[in-house]
């Protein structure tokens, strides 16, 4: 199982509507300043270098990022079975696909 977070993709969201609303960028430094997470934190998450995140750290996030838009859990957070991102599978998938069409 892998759950794996969409930083990036909530701080590009972000990063859209303030370039709409005239602002400049968010970058992770002012996200640190701003939402109460550390720095190294928002780092690895950004990353994908993380392998845990803390309850508080998701509070923090979601309450920040519902200040621009509606944000839940599922979007911060997403979570693939190994079975569903092992290339045999996939492939094996692909290939059942073909063989009925």
């Amino acid at each position: 199982m892998t759950i794996s977070c969409r930083l990036r993709l909530l701080l590009a969201r972000v990063n859209v509507e303030r370039a709409q609303q005239g602002k400049p960028q968010l970058s992770l430094r002012r996200l640190s300043e701003e939402s109460g997470v550390s720095l190294s934190v928002l780092a690895a998450l950004n990353t994908g270098r993380s392998s845990r995140i803390d309850y508080s750290t998701i509070d923090h996030l979601l309450r920040y990022f519902n200040s621009y838009f509606t944000v839940t859990t599922s979007d911060l957070l997403t979570w693939e079975s190994a079975h569903e991102r092992d290339p045999l599978v996939i492939m094996h998938s692909e290939q059942s696909k073909a063989g009925n069409a």
